[in-house]
C-alpha cells in the first residue's frame, strides 16, 4: 500500500482539514470583533448602522454556518474552499462600507491572503490577494480620475484615498504573503521529508516484522540450525539502510564458535551470510578483540562505523565499504554459540525499530538454534546408542554361533552316532550318552552364561553387589579369569536403570582388560559416598598412549569405549580413562545419585 503525498499543497480531507478549519472559524470570530472596534472607534457608535452592521451580521452567520459544516460527522470536502472564497468577498468590501471611511479596514485583507498563502502556496497566495484588494484599488484609481471621467463611472464610492493609503495595503499584504509563503514551504518540505523518512522506516519495520512472524515456524520447527540463521540474517539485512547503487548491498554474517583447538581455543566460523565475497567466506576469527568479543562479554549489540579500525573485521573485503554496522551476541540464557553482524554501505543508520526487533529476532533464532542442537544432540546419542545395540546383538549372535550352537550341532551328531551304538554295542553307547549329558550340561552353562551378561537376573532380585560378586565367580570358575571385584554392599534400594549401567560399563571395561591386558591381573572396586557411585576397574596390563588411540579411535571400528561413554551419559555419569605405556589402564565411572533414585527402589521393595 502507498500513500501519496501532494507536495504543492495541503490535502483538503476531511481529517486533515478539520482542525485547521476550526482554528479559521476562531479566527473568524476574532476578524469580526476586531472590525466592530474599528467601525466603533471610527464612528464613535457601538452598534453599528446600515452596512456595517448588515456586514457584521452576515459574515458572523457565515461564520456560524461553517462552524457547524466544522462539528458535523462526515466534513463536506470543499468546506475549506468555501470559507476562503467568504473571507475573500467580505474583507474586500470591508474598506468600501459607506458610512465608514477608513483606509486601516484594507488591512483586513491580510487574513485571507495569508490562508491561501498556508494552505495552497505563494503564487495562489498572491492571486488571492490581487482579488481581495481589487475592489479597493480600483476605488483608490477611480479618486484619481479627472472630474469629467469620474462621472462616467457607474459606481461611486464614499471614501477619500490618497496615494499611500492605496498603496500601503498592496505592500502589506504583498510582503505577508511572501514571507508567509516562503516559511510555510520550508516547513511543509521539512514536514515532508521527514514523513518520508518515518514511512520509510516504518515499511522496514513492516516488512521485519512481517518476516519475523512468518519466519517463526520455521525457526521452530527446523532442525537446520544453517537455516535458522539464513532466515534470521534475511530480516536483517532486509531492514538495513541501502546505499548507493555503486556502494553495495548490505552484508549479513553469522559466527558460531567452532571445535576446540589443539591449543584449545575455540575459533569463530561464518555458519551463514548475505552479501558476503566468495574470498571472506573461509576465513574465521578468535572472536577476543573488537566489537565481536565485546558483544560476546556484554551480551548487548554493540553499534560500530570504522570497520577498518577494528582489529578482527578488518580483514573481510566485504565489510570495509560499510559506513554503520551492529554486532549481536548469540546467545541464549547464559549460553553464548557465536555472534552476528550486519552491516550497511549507507551512512544512514538503521532505524530503532528495526534494531529492537532485530534483538528479539536473533533472541528467538538463539533459542532456536539451541533447540536444533539439542536435537542434533539427540539423534547423535540415538545413532550411538542403536549403534552399541547392533554391536551387542552381533557379538550375542557370535557368541551363540561359536558356542552352543556349535555344541548343539555336535551334540546331535553324537545322538546319532549312540542310536547305532544300541544295537551294536550297549556298554560303549552308555559312555557316549554320559559324554553328551556332560556336552548337553556345557550348552546350558553356556546359555546361562549368556542370559548373564544380556541381564542378570541377581542383578534385579539381589542388587549390584550380588550381582558383580557372581560375575566374579563366573569368570573364575568357567575362564579362569584373575580377577578380584570388591563389589561394596549395594542391593535392592539402588534405582535399577542405574545398577544396569554400572554392571554393563564394569563388564566391558573387564572385557576390554581381558583382550588387551594378555592375562594380566584385573582390579574392580564400587563404593557410594553421598552423592555418587564410584567404579573402577584397572588392570596391570601393557596399557597404551592415550593421545595416540584417542585421534583414531573412531577409524578403528572399536565401539567398546564408546559404549561406556554413551552408557553413562544415559544416566548422567562421567567415564575416565587414564592409561600409559607399561603403567596398566584404569577406567572410572562416576554415577551421580539423585534422591529418587534409591527411595524409589526402597518404596517399592517395601510393598513387595
Amino acid at each position: 500500500m502507498s500513500i501519496l503525498v501532494d507536495e504543492s499543497s495541503f490535502p483538503l480531507t476531511s481529517r486533515a482539514s478539520r482542525p485547521v478549519d476550526g482554528a479559521l472559524v476562531n479566527l473568524r470570530w476574532a476578524v469580526i470583533v476586531l472590525a466592530w472596534l474599528v467601525v466603533f472607534l471610527v464612528t464613535g457608535n457601538p452598534i453599528p448602522e446600515n452596512y456595517p452592521l448588515l456586514w457584521i451580521v452576515t459574515y458572523a452567520t457565515f461564520n456560524a454556518l461553517l462552524l457547524i459544516g466544522v462539528h458535523y460527522q462526515r466534513l463536506p470536502e470543499r468546506l475549506p474552499i468555501l470559507g476562503l472564497v467568504g473571507d475573500i468577498l467580505f474583507t474586500s468590501i470591508l474598506p468600501l462600507l459607506p458610512g465608514v471611511n477608513s483606509s486601516f479596514l484594507s488591512l483586513f485583507t491580510i487574513f485571507p491572503t495569508l490562508v491561501a498563502a498556508m494552505r495552497f502556496g505563494i503564487t495562489k497566495g498572491a492571486l488571492v490577494a490581487v482579488l481581495v484588494l481589487l475592489p479597493y484599488e480600483a476605488a483608490a484609481v477611480v479618486q484619481f480620475l479627472p472630474e469629467n471621467v469620474r462621472v462616467l463611472v457607474p459606481l461611486h464610492f464614499e471614501t477619500d484615498i490618497n496615494f499611500f493609503a492605496a498603496l500601503l495595503p498592496i505592500l502589506a499584504v504583498m510582503s505577508a504573503v511572501v514571507v508567509v509563503g516562503y516559511l510555510t514551504e520550508r516547513e511543509r518540505e521539512a514536514a515532508i521529508g521527514a514523513a518520508h523518512v518515518e514511512l520509510a522506516e516504518l515499511r522496514q519495520a513492516i516488512s521485519s516484522a512481517r518476516l519475523f512472524y512468518e519466519s517463526a515456524d520455521s525457526l521452530n520447527g527446523t532442525s537446520n540450525y544453517v537455516q535458522i540463521l539464513d532466515v534470521m540474517l534475511q530480516a536483517g539485512v532486509n531492514g538495513m539502510p541501502r546505499g548507493h547503487f555503486d556502494q553495495g548491498a548490505p552484508v549479513g554474517i553469522a559466527f558460531v564458535f567452532g571445535d576446540v583447538t589443539e591449543s584449545g581455543d575455540k575459533p569463530l566460523l561464518i555458519a551463514a551470510s548475505r552479501g558476503l565475497d566468495r574470498n571472506d567466506a573461509q576465513r574465521s576469527l578468535p572472536g577476543e578483540q573488537g566489537v565481536i568479543a565485546q558483544a560476546i562479554k556484554t551480551g548487548d549489540p554493540i553499534p560500530f562505523s570504522k570497520v577498518t579500525q577494528d582489529p578482527e573485521l578488518a580483514h573481510f573485503a566485504s565489510l570495509r565499504r560499510a559506513h554503520n554496522g551492529v554486532c549481536y551476541p548469540l546467545q541464549s540464557g547464559l549460553e553464548v554459540y557465536g555472534a552476528v553482524i550486519l552491516a550497511s554501505p549507507s551512512a544512514q543508520k538503521p532505524s530503532e525499530q528495526h534494531l529492537r526487533l532485530m534483538r528479539a529476532f536473533i533472541n528467538q533464532a538463539a533459542i532456536a538454534f539451541q533447540n536444533a542442537q539439542l536435537y542434533q544432540n539427540l539423534r547423535a546419542e540415538r545413532d550411538h546408542i542403536i549403534e552399541a545395540e547392533a554391536a551387542a546383538r552381533a557379538k550375542l549372535a557370535r557368541d551363540l554361533h561359536d558356542g552352543p550352537t556349535q555344541s548343539m550341532a555336535a551334540l546331535a551328531m553324537r545322538l546319532d552316532f549312540i542310536r547305532l551304538l544300541l544295537d551294536r554295542d550297549a556298554a560303549q553307547a552308555k559312555q557316549e550318552l554320559e559324554q553328551a549329558r556332560e556336552a548337553v550340561m556345557r550348552v546350558g552353562k553356556d546359555l546361562r552364561g549368556l542370559l548373564f551378561t544380556l541381564r542378570p537376573l541377581t542383578l534385579e532380585t539381589q542388587g549390584l553387589s550380588a550381582a558383580l560378586k557372581q560375575y566374579e565367580q563366573r569368570l573364575r570358575d568357567n575362564d579362569n579369569v584373575p580377577i578380584d571385584i570388591q563389589p561394596g554392599n549395594l542391593g535392592n534400594e539402588l534405582d535399577t536403570n542405574i545398577a544396569a549401567t554400572v554392571f554393563a560399563v564394569i563388564e566391558e571395561a573387564v572385557n576390554n582388560a581381558r583382550k588387551h591386558a594378555r592375562g594380566a591381573p584385573i582390579h574392580v572396586n564400587v563404593q557410594q559416598q553421598s552423592t555418587a557411585i564410584i567404579a573402577t576397574v584397572a588392570d596391570e596390563g601393557p596399557g597404551f598412549d592415550m593421545s595416540a588411540v584417542d585421534t583414531n579411535y573412531n577409524a578403528r571400528g572399536s565401539l567398546g569405549m564408546v559404549n561406556m561413554r554413551d552408557r553413562a551419559r544415559l544416566v548422567e555419569g562421567h567415564l575416565t580413562v587414564e592409561s600409559a605405556p607399561g603403567r596398566g589402564t584404569r577406567i572410572t565411572l562416576r554415577v551421580p545419585l539423585h534422591a529418587q533414585s534409591t527411595t524409589a527402589r526402597t518404596a517399592a521393595s517395601k510393598h513387595t
